[in-house]
């Protein structure tokens, strides 16, 4: 089976900034999981919509299922790949089976910054409507940053350069992904 690089993370830690430019260095393929589920739900629906508007119309059921769909087919490949996957990805138990047969590579960044980075494009479709925008974030980080650091097998603090934190990803990956 080859393992491949799964960047996981909260919303606008930069998953997919990095990701790009750790697969460029590792002469990797990158995917972003919400871009290919955006792709897919067009090629199979005929409607081109975005993330946060396929949660609004369909509900979150909906979306996790094509979440894990997708994800599986993501890594149904014999080239390795970094992938970048979306903040709630890692909370499907079958999602984190999955993971646990790859390296994932866990993005942090101190939550009072995500969550500014977050609100810059107002409030997401995953914050429930029954709680201010504050108090739904910090119940979602309280969740799933656990989950984040649990599965993760090498964590990296983004608070710097992109660049930088390619650097200390690249130093703590183990050495058989270098050489692939």
């Amino acid at each position: 089976m080859t393992q491949h690089i799964i960047i996981i993370g909260f919303k606008s830690a930069g998953k997919s900034s990095i990701g790009k430019i750790l697969a460029k260095r590792l002469e990797y393929e990158f995917l972003d999981l919400d871009d290919e589920i955006i792709q897919w739900h067009e090629q199979k629906t005929g409607e081109k919509m975005t993330c946060r508007s396929m949660m609004k119309k369909y509900g979150d059921d909906y979306f996790r299922n094509l979440e894990h769909k997708v994800f599986g087919k993501m890594l149904a490949t014999d080239r390795p790949k970094v992938l970048a996957v979306g903040g709630g990805t890692p909370m499907m138990n079958a999602n984190r089976n999955i993971m646990k047969q790859h390296t994932v590579i866990h993005i942090d960044v101190p939550k009072e910054i995500i969550f500014e980075r977050i609100m810059i494009n107002g409030k997401p479709a995953f914050f429930p409507d029954d709680r201010s925008p504050f108090q739904a974030f910090h119940e979602l980080w309280e969740e799933r940053d656990p989950v984040f650091k649990k599965i993760a097998s090498v964590t990296v603090e983004n608070t710097g350069s992109v660049q930088d934190a390619v650097k200390r990803i690249l130093s703590r990956l183990p050495i058989q992904l270098k050489m692939t």
